[in-house]
């Protein structure tokens, strides 16, 4: 395996700076108490970096430096933050300076970032906000983090059907002026009971008349989706469908915000983090950053699957004693037990790798024709694969105790066990693989839980049975 170390180049008033140089200068002057020097180093640096520096310092130091620090240097980066840096800013700085900042922040942002404060901290911070401000936060906050209601914005465009395009128009731009709206595409239109009945843009109103109603200008709203709702299903909708925005509305159809670009991005990569390591077997997602991650939580999280594993392997173990007279009599069948039980690891990880894919692309639904499709091309690709695989497996198995002095009949029995046993393994780890997914999400189940090691396993037991039940048969 190829390890490649990258490591970034910041520019500093004209000077290109090793980022692991800059950290070592600025821990040098923090540890002299030269704190100011230090905050100057970072004057010059885009937000994102100063954060990357921020994190890699020792956390001690890490708090002197955010004592002098103004968090305007930062304010894009504060919804990021992990719960680390979020206490020591806590910490250090008034609960004053902190409210300065988030008010000049989308509702959204400022409700992340408040959602990792503790829970006192949390009543405090919303006290010293505006009042409206303070209320509209609050209501993001009801929704669980994972939920659309978690990652959307109300601070977008919303008029009353009955008015004018002159009237919107103008409510338009005050508000505009006033940074009333975050990043937005669309202008929605609500009836009196603050149904959505539609959306529009500015420039289809510019091209109206004035006194037109605005009703009659706007295009029906296809795809919305409840504010509970997995955030990733709104990042579904909007890759199949196209979407810039995904409109949120409640049970009776009430608009209540929309899920942004930008915030559809973030969960698309979130997500796909989520899965990483599911697939890895962490099934504790890590929700910060793994820089400023404890080895103590770090090793909670992945204890679980190694314990597992020893489990499994000891049911491996316990089937190998049961084979003892056979193993004892043909020592060399052991030689390919670690070949043939990576193979069916492998392929029944290829397979639940794939269907996992189609679930969450939506290619595959949980229906008994789509089941029954996926069966069957999962077993004609197994089937082809072996075409492949089989005249390698016999070759081998022939070829090492042929070359032993084993003798031919000897060497044709242990290949034959070996290609058997290829054969059963592959067909079951890939059925395995390709329901274990299925089954999950049936019962509403992440599909990414089926993950590498948990297959591997199965198909482990499944490979060592079948192989030396083929042994004891031929032998």
């Amino acid at each position: 395996m190829v390890f490649i170390l990258l490591i970034t180049r910041i520019t500093i008033r004209g000077y290109i700076v090793n980022s692991v140089e800059l950290v070592k200068r600025i821990s040098e002057l923090l540890e002299q108490d030269k704190i100011r020097d230090a905050s100057t180093l970072l004057d010059a640096l885009p937000q994102h970096e100063v954060v990357e520096v921020l994190l890699r310092l020792r956390s001690e130091l890490r708090v002197k430096l955010l004592s002098v620090m103004d968090l305007e240097r930062i304010n894009e980066e504060l919804a990021k933050l992990p719960v680390e840096l979020v206490n020591e800013i806590t910490s250090v700085k008034g609960f004053d300076d902190i409210v300065k900042v988030l008010v000049k922040l989308p509702v959204d942002e400022v409700a992340d970032f408040i959602s990792k404060l503790p829970s006192k901290t949390r009543v405090e911070v919303l006290k010293l906000l505006p009042r409206d401000f303070a209320y509209t936060v609050a209501s993001l906050m009801k929704f669980p983090p994972e939920s659309v209601g978690g990652v959307m914005t109300t601070m977008v465009p919303v008029f009353v059907s009955e008015m004018s395009v002159g009237e919107v128009l103008d409510a338009y731009i005050q508000k505009s002026k006033l940074g009333l709206y975050e990043s937005h595409y669309y202008i929605y239109i609500i009836d009196e009971k603050g149904l959505l009945v539609g959306y529009t843009d500015v420039k289809t109103l510019l091209l109206k008349p004035r006194d037109v109603k605005i009703s009659k200008c706007i295009q029906p709203v296809k795809f919305t989706i409840n504010p509970f709702a997995d955030r990733e299903e709104a990042a579904k909708l909007a890759i199949k469908y196209d979407l810039l925005e995904v409109p949120v509305v409640d049970f009776d159809g009430r608009f209540l915000g929309v899920v942004t670009l930008d915030d559809l991005l973030d969960v698309i990569s979130s997500e796909y983090m989520e899965d990483l390591l599911k697939y890895a077997g962490i099934v504790e997602t890590i929700k910060g950053n793994y820089v400023t991650e404890s080895p103590i939580k770090l090793a909670l999280k992945r204890a679980p699957v190694l314990i597992y594993l020893y489990l499994m392997n000891t049911i491996t173990g316990g089937i190998v004693a049961v084979y003892e007279n056979i193993i004892e009599k043909i020592a060399l069948l052991a030689a390919f037990m670690p070949l043939l039980a990576d193979n069916s690891g492998n392929i029944g990880s290829q397979s639940s790798a794939i269907i996992i894919r189609s679930l969450v692309t939506g290619e595959i639904k949980l229906t008994k024709r789509d089941i029954l499709i996926m069966l069957s091309k999962e077993f004609l690709t197994t089937t082809l694969l072996l075409t492949i695989l089989v005249p390698v497996s016999f070759a081998i198995g022939f070829t090492i105790p042929f070359l032993a002095h084993q003798g031919i009949s000897y060497a044709v029995k242990i290949a034959l066990a070996v290609t058997m046993a290829l054969i059963a393994s592959c067909y079951i780890a890939d059925i395995v693989g390709s329901l274990l997914p299925i089954l999950l999400a049936k019962f509403h189940i992440d599909p990414a839980v089926a993950s590498a090691p948990v297959i591997t396993s199965i198909a482990d037991i499944a490979t060592v049975t079948t192989y030396f039940t083929i042994a004891t048969l031929l032998f």
